[in-house]
């Protein structure tokens, strides 16, 4: 029945707009309202740094980015790489040479015909000088992009060029089995070139922001919601259930936690809930709680410009120093397993090093080995105070303090540096650390994990330097044999666990809660998990 409608009186006008007012300023204390069946509620650990393809530093990020833009593949709901804006591909017999042909009928969230030439364009910006990626070396394995990023060549020298407005030929540098992989993350989607040259770096604000996702973003608060809506415009937009996703971040996984638990969340999100309360989260909402293997490695990363972590013996003896096991079985106790590589196990086509120093022996004989050698090296008189171990606040603390008790016991007296993950990347990129808790989830290719290590990686903010394992990971890449290439990848491996410049701590697992009015997400080694394919029951 429809109620009967009344004027507001003059005399209450003020008493209504306090109303209006109160319930504003609660909205903004609580948060987003209760979701409904439309509007899937995402965390994300830390606050983005950006929503440019390419230009993000916190993982959190990548979600997000993958829910606005679509490379040439995408991935699938099992996160293996399927045609994304591409419908179709061919490769040479050298594997060196790919040919994409577009879907037709492509279009930016804005409308605007979408053509092969927005990856030329995005691919060139990201690696000219001046308007680089901080993740331009990802791009490397295009013919001609090293110069191009170190400024020795044009970028129309990038082996990339639009035939037409649907043909798209990309050359490489070597065969890369993993290309698909790659071309579905978000630091090789295309960039929309209208709205760069029309507004500038404001481009990606709300309001002016444009992708070629499932999702468009509408809304972003500082410290706040991230809000995007379903993409009218995407070439799959009708097998899109979601009318929304919000992302919601905050600094501390424990409290994302909580917000699931209050249900203010559908999803956690990276990197999962705290290992220590698994056991308690699977007795009390164990049908929500999805452990399960993840391509990932945890390790320590030392900066190696600073000594006494110049000296690769005290690098070692520190190395030597951490009880893997007990890390994994008495510190995490989720199914994480000790790592002795910067390589996560089950790799295609991966060959070990047939001799890792970190293996050998007894943990007892590996410890007094360590003591041994910062006695000789005299690691802590070098360094002049406690070594500082840096983590990320909310993330890996447990961890840290049974490194830094291992470590004080060998010799190296050592406090915990704790840091919100925005402020400890920016000390990364400019070498303000002893040592720091990283670690590595990428494209599952073991020349990948190596390549972050190479001098003009992003990742290597260690400064790890080494011409040996460079030339060895170089002369690897260019076997197209899978047999040749795997041992020639276990020489340079070798090489790089010789000089240890990180100390592989644990392989990591997915933790996520994920609420039971969640449909379709499945648990996958790469974590991944596109909001395109969830549904809310």
């Amino acid at each position: 029945m429809r109620m009967p409608t009344r004027a507001i009186d003059p005399r209450d006008r003020p008493h209504v707009m306090l109303a209006v007012l109160c319930a504003a300023m609660l909205a903004s204390l609580v948060g987003p309202p209760a979701a409904d069946a439309q509007t899937l509620r995402r965390g994300a650990f830390g606050e983005p740094e950006s929503l440019v393809p390419g230009r993000s530093g916190v993982a959190s990020e990548t979600p997000i980015l993958l829910d606005l833009f679509e490379g040439l593949t995408t991935f699938d709901a099992a996160g293996k790489p399927v045609p994304g804006a591409a419908q179709s591909w061919q490769v040479s017999p050298d594997g060196k040479r790919y040919q994409f042909v577009l879907r037709d009928g492509l279009k930016w969230s804005d409308g605007t015909p979408l053509h092969a030439d927005a990856f030329v364009y995005a691919w060139r910006r990201a690696l000219t000088p001046a308007t680089a990626s901080p993740r331009a070396t990802k791009l490397y394995v295009l013919r001609g992009a090293r110069a191009i990023h170190a400024g020795t060549a044009a970028p129309d020298t990038l082996g990339v060029s639009a035939v037409d407005a649907r043909t798209l030929l990309v050359a490489l540098e070597h065969p890369a089995p993993w290309l698909t992989e790659m071309l579905a993350r978000e630091e090789l989607a295309p960039l929309p070139r209208h709205m760069i040259e029309k507004h500038g770096d404001r481009w990606s604000r709300a309001g002016n922001h444009v992708g070629n996702g499932a999702f468009r973003l509408v809304e972003r608060r500082v410290r706040g919601a991230i809000r995007l809506e379903r993409n009218p415009h995407f070439h799959a937009a009708q097998s899109v259930a979601l009318a929304e996703v919000v992302y919601l971040p905050s600094d501390d996984t424990t409290s994302l936690v909580n917000r699931f638990r209050a249900g203010e969340l559908d999803v956690n999100g990276w990197p999962g809930f705290p290992s220590q309360r698994q056991t308690e989260l699977q007795r009390t909402i164990g049908q929500v709680v999805h452990v399960s293997p993840l391509a990932s490695v945890r390790y320590l990363r030392f900066n190696t410009t600073r000594p006494p972590f110049d000296d690769p013996n005290v690098r070692r003896a520190l190395s030597l120093a951490i009880d893997r096991t007990a890390l994994a079985q008495r510190v995490m106790r989720g199914g994480e397993q000790p790592a002795f590589r910067v390589v996560p196990a089950d790799l295609p086509n991966d060959s070990p090093p047939e001799v890792n120093v970190l293996t050998a022996g007894t943990q007892t004989e590996r410890t007094e080995r360590a003591r041994q050698t910062l006695r000789e090296t005299r690691a802590l008189e070098r360094l002049g105070r406690p070594l500082r171990l840096k983590h990320p606040a909310g993330n890996g603390e447990d961890l840290c303090i049974a490194v830094a008790a291992m470590w004080t016991a060998a010799g190296m007296p050592t406090q915990l540096d704790r840091s919100e993950i925005k402020s400890m990347i920016a000390d990364l990129r400019q070498g303000d650390f002893d040592v720091a808790l990283t670690g590595a989830q990428d494209i599952r290719a073991v020349e990948i994990y190596l390549g972050r290590f190479e001098t003009t990686s992003a990742y290597n903010t260690g400064s790890y330097t080494s011409d040996a394992f460079e030339g060895a990971l170089r002369a690897a890449l260019q076997k197209s044999d899978v047999i040749q290439r795997s041992r020639a990848l276990a020489v340079a491996e070798t090489i790089l666990l010789n000089d240890h410049p990180t100390a592989p701590l644990i392989q990591e697992v997915a933790r996520n809660l994920v609420s039971t009015r969640v449909t379709g997400w499945l648990d996958n080694t790469a974590d991944i998990h596109l909001s395109r394919y969830l549904i809310l029951r």
